[in-house]
């Protein structure tokens, strides 16, 4: 157990080492409605960048790596979702709609007007649906392997066989602390090397204490409202740039294509090679150099 406290401490130490530098504080907003946690380096006067995560983990351990390119730019504001890190609704909110509504929540009472928006996989359907309902404060839209559109019902049998795993309930909150191997996988693809099983339970403690059951709820809503969703017509008046890893296996590429396609306008797309589920995570030089190209950033 020494073996999985030391893993846990170092690899928080050097997390939170980055975001320290990039003058990122942790913060909690209370209302009548949430608590919700997120990051902010509260540099006033520039513009806003609100980068919203996926599935998997929290906000902290899927975003370090990109604050580096944005914090000379931009202040930097990355919420926690529904039932990851510490933000709860007051009352029981499962919906892929509730995340949409709380961080526009969120959004509102801290007074932001207008600002550049990020999300990834479960973060990247959020971010289009917020995108979508409050299309006035959205200046610019970047959806990474977004989970939104071109999603089948045969895609489960696909993916739980590639992971071999049960249900996709599973897969994304797993029951037991060696089933963070294959949502490692899910992130990084199946040929990264993942941590040994001995360090993962703290892991899977913090992840997963006393937000297990919610986290499920998260994904059964997911599952149900798969059609829904891929109904959606989805076209934006500003510029939305896709991000996708050719070789996530959740999402292929070719969906990528196929939603820039339905989005048109001003909508661009750039895949990585051996880029997985989250190119950010395990690409991130070359994700980070397109985001600066994109954002032209120097």
């Amino acid at each position: 157990m020494a073996i999985a406290t030391t893993a846990y401490k170092v690899t928080n130490w050097h997390i939170d080492r980055v975001f320290r530098k990039a003058g990122m504080k942790l913060d909690i907003l209370k209302t009548d409605e949430y608590v919700i946690e997120y990051w902010d380096n509260k540099a006033e006067g520039k513009p806003v960048f609100i980068a919203v995560h996926g599935f998997g983990a929290k906000a902290k351990y899927q975003w370090y790596k990109q604050l580096s390119v944005l914090r000379k730019d931009y202040r930097i504001i990355i919420p926690n979702l529904m039932y990851f890190g510490e933000t709860r609704p007051h009352s029981a909110k499962y919906k892929v709609e509730d995340q949409v509504e709380m961080i526009q929540h969120f959004i509102r009472e801290m007074g932001i007007q207008q600002y550049t928006l990020m999300g990834a996989s479960y973060g990247g359907l959020i971010s289009a649906e917020l995108a979508i309902k409050y299309p006035d404060q959205v200046d610019r839209l970047i959806l990474v392997d977004a989970a939104m559109k071109y999603i089948y019902e045969d895609d489960t049998n696909r993916i739980c066989d590639y992971f071999d795993v049960a249900t996709i309930s599973e897969l994304f909150v797993p029951s037991k602390p060696d089933g963070l191997k294959r949502l490692y996988y899910v992130t990084l693809g199946k040929g990264a090397l993942a941590p040994p099983s001995v360090t993962l339970r703290k892991f899977h403690e913090e992840l997963y204490q006393g937000t297990f059951k919610e986290k499920r709820e998260l994904v059964k809503d997911l599952l149900l409202i798969r059609e829904i969703y891929g109904d959606h017509i989805y076209k934006y008046k500003v510029p939305v740039h896709l991000i996708w890893g050719d070789m996530d296996v959740i999402i292929p590429a070719e969906r990528a294509v196929k939603l820039r396609d339905h989005i048109g306008g001003d909508t661009t797309l750039d895949i990585i090679k051996k880029g997985g589920h989250m190119p950010n995570m395990n690409k991130p030089r070359i994700f980070n150099k397109l985001l600066k190209q994109y954002l032209k950033l120097s």
